[in-house]
């Protein structure tokens, strides 16, 4: 991996942790988050390519998301109009055929992004400088794109654990929990279930993160960058390359849902998972404050 390479930042998390604020973030300071997003600012071809179907009912080879990433890299760099093989048109058709309207895959990404993916050409000089992209999803695939990707950067958002234990969006747990040793208990409450994922996948990121990316890494909790965000926008500035003296954007912060848990029973959740998520929380105030 080169160092001298220009960076590449990556904004993950799970499933309605506020990462939208974060894309807009990236995008206002002038990097390119790609071409094919939907509302939430997703980049749509990363969804096309790593949230497979297949990979939610198994755990992908090493070779498969290296193929991802290599793909993923060439489309946001140089395009794939002119530049892929017969083998990984077959395999991006074959991603096609899962999609909606025509499959029956609902991963958020539509068969058109397909296209535009195949289509995809290199960007306009005017924008061929820094690049990123955001996708919750991305913090399960961390490892193999820290190794893969040139000067890679990452921001991980965490929002408050039991707000996101009462969360609606429960599709990471479902796709993802295998990937993170958790298997299936019938009769489990949804709860339960999205706050063991919520810690073992935020363990996971974080941890691998501050093992291997030093410098390159960055833990955000959404709550405190809703309160305070003048103190980690130079932070995110600089680790995606750019001037930490950039002026925050104006009207960036719309919180919503903040504190959800308090309209909810607290039994549901056992006292050992209650604890557990009380040791992590601690390791939080530890090491994601900028000040």
């Amino acid at each position: 991996m080169s160092a001298d390479a220009p960076p590449i930042i990556a904004i993950g998390g799970l499933g309605g942790s506020g990462t939208r604020v974060f894309a807009e973030a990236l995008r206002s300071s002038g990097i390119r988050i790609g071409e094919d997003l939907n509302g939430s600012l997703d980049n749509l071809w990363f969804t096309v390519l790593f949230k497979r179907r297949a990979w939610t009912r198994r755990k992908p080879t090493d070779a498969e998301v290296a193929r991802a990433i290599r793909l993923f890299h060439q489309a946001m760099t140089i395009g794939l109009a002119d530049a892929i093989s017969g083998a990984d048109i077959d395999l991006v058709r074959a991603l096609e055929r899962d999609l909606l309207p025509g499959g029956t895959w609902n991963s958020g990404a539509r068969q058109r992004q397909v296209e535009n993916l195949l289509q995809s050409a290199p960007p306009a000089a005017e924008q061929a400088g820094r690049w990123g992209w955001k996708e919750p999803n991305t913090h399960v695939f961390l490892p193999q794109l820290d190794r893969l990707l040139p000067n890679f950067r990452y921001v991980h958002v965490i929002r408050d654990g039991l707000d996101m234990a009462f969360s609606g969006n429960t599709s990471q747990t479902q796709n993802w929990a295998h990937l993170f040793g958790l298997p299936e208990e019938e009769g489990m409450p949804t709860p339960v279930g999205q706050l063991r994922y919520w810690l073992a996948a935020n363990r996971a990121a974080t941890s691998y993160g501050h093992r291997h990316m030093p410098g390159r890494f960055m833990v955000i909790r959404y709550e405190q960058f809703c309160a305070r965000p003048s103190a980690y926008w130079p932070a995110i500035c600089a680790l995606a390359g750019g001037d930490p003296a950039t002026p925050i954007p104006s009207g960036l912060i719309r919180p919503s849902t903040i504190g959800r848990s308090r309209d909810h029973d607290l039994s549901v959740l056992p006292q050992p998972l209650l604890d557990d998520l009380r040791a992590f929380e601690i390791d939080l105030e530890n090491v994601a404050d900028p000040s």
